[in-house]
């Protein structure tokens, strides 16, 4: 009988035991999968404004974030074979709409701006985004590709400049080159990158503006400042990017179809097998 009894309490503590260590396993998987769904962003993340990758036909550029901000080639449409998939062509009076008075989600907190161009040397500056506000006739942003080096700047609603790198990295052209920009208005933090590697930082001060009221375009700035070559992968977020984050845009892992990080094939490989 109490052979019997000790037999019944193993089994009990046996059990007990096996339950707990499933209950462990499932907590640390469960801790696992949210960590690889809270990590890795994709198309529905709500601060990305815009992103467009050029791949359509005609003059409709479709936005592939939550917002709904599709865009139109203004001028001649044309694409040739980009990075990943197709590229826009762009030229003196060639540039992309982004209808800056009905653009959705416009970055005031943070910013960041990615994109691949491939341009056409010049001893012009090549505008890549600016927006223009009701608040004044002044460009809110400069983007630009420059002979002495990048112009990363961003004034607000009142003039008063948020923040400015200039000169930033000299990009040469005649070869695919991924520039990105970040601003975070909590930190003051500005920071741009070639080939998802920092090359200058500053401070800035103060939130964007989000009034786009006049224009939103890729490619010019007030008809001038033209952009001559291509570009690819265009993504605007607001919020500034980690340097993680930027390299998964540079090389195509933020479109995974899934968020389970390598488990799965990425739009990015999709896109560069077509």
């Amino acid at each position: 009988m109490k052979l019997h009894k000790e037999g019944h309490k193993m089994f009990y503590e046996l059990t007990r035991l096996r339950i707990g260590t499933l209950q462990v396993i499932f907590v640390v998987v469960a801790m696992v999968i949210a960590f690889a769904v809270s990590t890795h962003a994709d198309l529905s993340d709500p601060t990305l404004s815009v992103y467009y990758n050029f791949d359509g036909n005609g003059d409709t550029v479709k936005d592939g974030s939550i917002h709904g901000n599709d865009g139109k080639i203004e001028g001649k449409s044309q694409r040739e074979k980009g990075v990943f998939g197709k590229a826009v062509v762009l030229e003196p009076n060639t540039w992309v709409n982004l209808n800056g008075p009905e653009f959705e989600n416009a970055p005031v907190e943070g910013f960041t701006l990615a994109v691949w161009v491939n341009h056409n040397d010049s001893p012009e500056p090549q505008s890549i985004f600016d927006a223009i506000g009701t608040d004044h006739g002044s460009g809110l942003f400069h983007v630009e590709i420059r002979p002495a080096g990048f112009r990363w700047f961003h004034r607000d609603g009142a003039q008063a400049e948020v923040f400015n790198i200039n000169p930033g990295p000299v990009i040469d052209g005649g070869e695919w080159v991924h520039f990105t920009g970040t601003y975070d208005s909590k930190s003051g933090d500005v920071k741009t990158y070639v080939d998802g590697k920092m090359t200058h930082e500053a401070k800035g001060k103060g939130e964007l503006s989000d009034n786009w009221g006049v224009s939103a375009a890729i490619g010019h700035h007030k008809n001038g400042r033209w952009f001559d070559g291509l570009m690819d992968e265009f993504y605007i977020f607001g919020r500034a990017l980690s340097k993680d984050e930027i390299k998964e845009v540079m090389d195509g892992e933020f479109l995974s179809v899934e968020p389970a990080n390598k488990l799965t094939t990425t739009w990015g490989s999709i896109k560069s097998s077509r």
